[in-house]
């Protein structure tokens, strides 16, 4: 696996926020979330909501709290479930 992507699981595993789906959106607190801890986030990317750029290279993610939503393909997923789970489905 990855390291980039251990490190946006521990990151997601005890987020510096809570999820607020009244106050902002999940895009919006995954990229807070992530360069909060210090990655380097860019969010102007037409194929994918947000890219982590690493030394291992660039990881595109999209963010959605549909798990059926998330399919295996080019693009990473960070899925917040009903129950509050979040899920880092690698690239």
């Amino acid at each position: 696996m990855n390291p980039t992507i251990a490190l946006m699981e521990t990151v997601f595993a005890n987020p510096p926020k809570p999820f607020d789906p009244v106050n902002q959106t999940l895009k919006g607190w995954a990229v807070f979330c992530l360069r909060d801890r210090g990655f380097k986030v860019v969010t102007f990317s037409p194929k994918c909501d947000f890219v982590v750029e690493s030394k291992s290279g660039e990881l595109p993610f999209k963010v959605t709290q549909d798990p059926d939503e998330a399919i295996a393909g080019p693009i990473g997923w960070v899925v917040v479930t009903g129950a509050g789970a979040i899920v880092v489905a690698p690239v």
